[in-house]
This record gives structure tokens, sequence and C-alpha cells, in this order.
């Protein structure tokens, strides 16, 4: 049981500092759909046996509002039916930055555990998504990340939730001194690299130590500075980045050693936050043995998808005029239902108009 536990929680608190659209050169079987119109095509080719969706009362789209404030506002506090089931567990995986002080969310990935349907699906949260949060009875407006900076993990973990209708049932915090330590252990991880990633490494880091390849073997610190690859390209990409390590990290699991994990596990320790007992997690490491978790398929996505967030330069936040997101989450909601659940609770109207639209005509 010991190593049981050492093996899920050592995959469980590495899967908090990053997640890949494309995929490590592995045996296992994965689908990666590409955008949230894939997702739903794929849904609607299996009919499901379970209407999970058809246990919550219906969400309806915003027929009327006047601003981006009031529509994400509304949206986020409808009190609308969140959807769940017995056979999934969603768990919220968040990568603390703690360089500055700051202690912001540089990772918010949610890993859905599907256990009848055998797939867990990794949802990377884009930090800055512009959206509506009340933080000590205050309403602001601002980078989800900054959720977590001002009310931490569970106020982050309310406000996704309320923005993608989904219950979020645990959360698992790691930073970044717990992410070296964590790969170095068990003795690097191998993850496919760009030419154009290796250029930019080696042209910040003032080193030559970086190469590209399919297959490059990375110790904690070039893992680090890998996942936090910033001006590269964007932050859909970054986080596609942070994807990419934690399968590598979870396909090496597979091969270590009881030692090497008992190692890996007794490093993380110290350095994570949890809403989980200890009870819990012996129960959780259990079932993930006797249900083979680490063979499921994996499903990797972002949220907001593209055709359902729009970047604006300099909009007016609660810290200040910053480059965000604007988000439709009406609709970026119901494609991640329906790519966690296969079914999805919201109603959307026609003709309607978005928060991206309102952005578009100035309505702030």
């Amino acid at each position: 049981m010991k190593r049981i536990v050492s093996i899920m929680l050592a995959a469980v608190m590495m899967l908090s500092v990053g997640a890949c659209s494309k995929p490590v050169d592995t045996d296992e079987t994965t689908t990666e759909p590409t955008s949230a119109q894939e997702i739903t095509q794929a849904i609607q080719e299996t009919e499901p046996t379970d209407k999970i969706a058809q246990r919550f009362e219906p969400i309806y789209d915003i027929a009327q509002a006047e601003s981006v404030k009031e529509l994400i506002k509304e949206w986020a506090t409808n009190g609308g039916d969140k959807l769940s089931s017995p056979d999934i567990t969603n768990i919220l995986l968040v990568g603390e930055d703690d360089v500055d002080g700051s202690s912001r969310s540089d990772a918010a990935i949610l890993m859905s555990i599907d256990r009848k349907a055998k797939k867990i699906t990794l949802t990377s949260f884009l930090r800055d998504s512009y959206t509506y949060m009340n933080i000590k009875g205050q309403d602001r407006y601002d980078k989800t990340n900054h959720t977590y900076s001002w009310s931490g993990p569970e106020k982050l973990a309310e406000v996704l939730s309320d923005n993608y209708k989904i219950r979020i049932d645990r959360y698992v915090t790691v930073d970044y001194e717990a992410f070296i330590k964590a790969v170095d252990v068990i003795g690097g991880i191998r993850v496919e690299v760009t030419e154009a990633e290796a250029d930019y490494m080696n042209r910040t880091s003032g080193g030559n130590s970086y190469r590209s390849g399919q297959s490059v073997l990375l110790d904690g610190e070039q893992a680090l500075y890998f996942a936090r690859i910033r001006k590269l390209d964007g932050e859909a990409e970054r986080t596609e980045r942070q994807r990419r390590i934690i399968k590598a990290y979870m396909t090496k699991l597979r091969s270590s050693s009881q030692e090497e994990i008992q190692n890996a596990l007794g490093t993380l320790l110290p350095y994570i936050t949890t809403n989980y007992t200890e009870l819990e997690l012996l129960s959780l490491a259990g079932e993930a043995m006797s249900g083979e978790w680490l063979g499921f398929d994996i499903v990797s996505q972002v949220a907001p998808a593209d055709e359902y967030r729009r970047g604006f330069s300099g909009y007016k936040t609660h810290t200040g005029n910053l480059d965000v997101w604007i988000v439709d989450y009406i609709a970026a909601a119901r494609e991640v239902q329906l790519s966690v659940y296969g079914e999805t609770n919201i109603i959307l109207d026609d003709g309607r108009i978005s928060a991206i639209d309102l952005a578009k005509n100035g309505k702030y």
C-alpha cells in the first residue's frame, strides 16, 4: 500500500505544476482534440449511456446585458446547476508562482478522472482570462490568476466552477521549488522540445545547454525553465508546454522504481497544500491502483478554446490596465462540460450577444 500511495501522490502533486496537445512518444493511446468543435463532434458521434445532464436543471443563456461586467457577473452568480457525476472526480491542480512574493497561480489545470470511460481529461485554464470574482464581499473584475493571490486555492476553484459550471471536488497546489526537486529525484524527464523552444531558452538563459528533439532529457531547473517560457508565443502555447511536462512525468513514474517513487513522495510532501486528508489520499491511491488509472487515455485541452476568447490590450481591471482575454464563458462552459461529461445542461440562444461582442463594441 505504501508504494500505491507514493505513486498516486507523486503523480497528483506533479500534475499540479504543469500538463500536451502534442504528446510525448509513449505506447499509450492518447486523444488530442484541437478545437471545441472537434470535441463536440466527437461527443455527438457517441450516444451517452448515462444521461448526466438530465439530472440537473438547465442553464439558459443571458439574453440581455449592457456590458461585459454585467454579463460575466450574471453568469457567474446565476446559481445554475453545476454538472457532477459519481463516476468522475475533478481535481484542480495549481502551480504557484511566488517568485516576486505575489503567490499567483502560474498554472491551473483541472484533472478530470472518468472511471467509467477510463479517461483523464486535463483542462488548462488560461490565467489571463478576464473574470468576475467576489473577494471578501467586494466585486472585482481581473485576471483569473489574481483570485489565487487574493484568496487562495479554494476561491480559485470556486471562481472556475462558477464560470464553467462543473463541480470541482478537490485541489492540490505545488510551488516551483517542489517542481525542481520532483523532477530531479526521479532522474529527469524526457520531453519533446522544438527548435524554436530550444533557441529561445538558450538565448534568454545566456547559455547553450538546451537542444531540440523528440525526447530531450531535462533536469528540474531545465524543466521549470521550459514550462515557464512566456514570450516565445502565447499563453495557450505555454499551457501546452506545461501539459507536455505533466505527461512526461507520468510516463517516467510508470517505469520508476519503488525507491525512486518513495523519494519523490518524501521530497514533495513538505511543499504541497491540499484539501485532501491523509485517509482520503489513501483511499484515492487504492482506487487508482485497482482501477489502473495510470493506464487511462489522456485528453488534453485549453479553456477557453480559441473561438471563445479574444485578446484585448490595456483593458481596465481592478489592478490596472492589463492585457487580458475577454471570454464567452457561456459557450466555453458548454464545451468544457461536453469534453468532461459528454453532456451539457447549458442552452445557447440563437442570435446571442456574447461578452466578446460587447467588448468589441466598447461596452466594457
